[in-house]
Formats: structure tokens, sequence, C-alpha cells
């Protein structure tokens, strides 16, 4: 069987089943009243830049998109190491290019590059590990969302979706991790669970939901779609499927919800059901969402 036939999501299902590893964001390691977050992410000239991508949005990206889970798990970043595969034929401007994108994405949010690799490679690959810090109390895992939790998103989603359709390149690679908010949600300790919307929101939604043994009711008319979104005629698929958002995504009870609503920029768009679906309310009737969003491998 090739991996086309299987795709990003199930080859992750067999390392965590293999390795007894919790499906989620970072691993969280002991380190006394915190845990030591680590997590890591590669991307590829190929498979995750547009035609006319800059070497700066390529740095920015690679290391934001690591930070982004830190995020989601309340984190504070401390640390990262950056393996670099390059061809030998590539400019040295474009190397300090990379890394002055990589520098000024960790002086926005926190924390500090202090060493890796680089090896000659046929293209252009950036692995990054970033290492951040939680305390235990406040850590915000994937795992623990309950029915009747109400379901919540960060700022607004699509933006990523209609970024990619309208070759917008600076809204799509120089993402914005929510870190502060990420914190505050931290701090309030009353989220059940937690992830950042990077594949989309019905990826994110099915993946929550194989976590915790639990559905979901989405409401169309609570989405809060992007502006930039909006303007497309397929804006709930954007909304929905496209990913590149790096919002959060989190359950919290429902009188806790309405309390974080007054402190931050929030929005309800559901509500966590026992029953095994995921579905969507359209002008009063309920239609599924489908298990797809963007993942590696698939054709």
């Amino acid at each position: 069987m090739k991996l086309s036939q299987v795709g990003e999501r199930k080859l992750t299902y067999y390392v965590t089943k293999k390795f007894s590893i919790p499906f989620d964001d970072c691993a969280f390691l002991d380190a006394g009243e915190e845990y030591l977050l680590i997590t890591t992410d590669m991307v590829n000239r190929k498979t995750h830049f547009p035609e006319g991508s800059t070497f700066y949005h390529m740095g920015w990206y690679a290391m934001a998109v690591n930070i982004s889970d830190i995020a989601a798990k309340g984190g504070k970043p401390i640390a990262y190491v950056a393996a670099i595969g390059m061809p030998e034929n590539l400019e040295k401007e474009n190397y300090e290019e990379m890394l002055e994108g990589m520098e000024k994405c960790t002086e926005e949010y926190g924390g500090k590059l202090v060493g890796g690799d680089t090896k000659e490679a046929d293209d252009v690959t950036i692995a990054i590990t970033a290492f951040g810090k939680v305390r235990k109390d406040e850590a915000m895992p994937r795992k623990g969302a309950k029915p009747e939790d109400a379901v919540y998103v960060t700022g607004s989603i699509g933006r990523g979706g209609a970024a990619l359709l309208e070759k917008n390149l600076e809204e799509l690679l120089l993402i914005k991790p929510k870190i502060e908010e990420g914190r505050m949600l931290a701090k309030s300790k009353v989220v059940t669970s937690c992830m950042d919307l990077s594949d989309g929101l019905a990826s994110s939604l099915y993946q929550l939901a194989k976590i915790n043994n639990v559905g979901f009711i989405i409401y169309e008319d609570m989405l809060p779609v992007a502006e930039i979104a909006k303007k497309h005629e397929n804006w709930l698929e954007l909304a929905l499927y496209y990913g590149g958002d790096y919002e959060l995504l989190f359950t919290v009870p429902e009188e806790k919800g309405k309390e974080l609503e007054k402190k931050m920029d929030i929005k309800r768009i559901g509500k966590v059901i026992e029953e095994n679906k995921i579905t969507l309310i359209k002008e009063g009737k309920e239609h599924k969402i489908e298990d797809r969003g963007y993942e590696h491998f698939r054709m």
C-alpha cells in the first residue's frame, strides 16, 4: 500500500499507538511544577510554499508553526533547534534571509535558537524542534472535552484558505501564533481541551472527537468567518476545510466560556455531544461535516 493511500493522519496514529504516545500538539515532560513542552514540525519548499514565497517567508513560517503548537498547550516558548537541508547551488544570501525570518519570528513570540544542523539536500527542508514550558495546573491537552462543553475558537477562520486562493503570501505565510491567547486560556484553568487550527476546522474537530470519544454540533451562523474569506462564494469551504488559520480551537464548560468572552476575542461555535457524529446546523437543518482538510501524502 502506498503512503498516498494512507495519509498523514493514519501514519501519525501508527506512531502514537506503537510507542504509546498521546496524540497531542506537544510532548509533556515532567519538570517539577511545570511541564517541559517539546514539539517538532518540518516544512519543505515544494510542499509548503507557493511560487513567489521568499526565503524570509520560509524561515518565519517554519518557526511559527512550531510556536503555534506551544501556544495550543498554553505554554511559553523557551528555545529552538533547527535542522536545515539545502541544495549545494543555493545562494548564501538566501540562507541568510531564511535565518532572518526565523530570528524575527522568535523576537516577536519568545524563545531563542540554540543550535541545530545543516545538510545538503535536493531542496530546501526546514525541521524545527521547539521547547516550551507551562505550569502543570495550567496545561491544556487535547484530551478532556466532555459532553455539554461549549466549543470556541479564537479570532476568525477561513483566512488561510482565502489567502491561498488569492496568492496573498504575506497573509498565508507570516502567520501569527496565538501565544498571548493561549496563555490567557491556560491561566483561566477552565479549558478542557485545546489544539491549533493548522489543517482546518473540520479535520481538527475529527481529531478531538477521536481522542475524546465525543461528537460536535457546530452552528454555521456562529462561525467567525474572516472578511478576506467572506468575499469568496465558497467561504464555508474555506472556513471548514482549507486550514492555515493557526487559531486555537478549544472546549470549556458553558458558563466558564461566557466569563472568558468578557475578557478575550473568542467566539462560541457549537457544543460537545455524546453521540459520535460531527454536524453543522445550517438554516435550521443538520448537515454532516466531512472528515477532510489539508493532509500530506494524500493524492
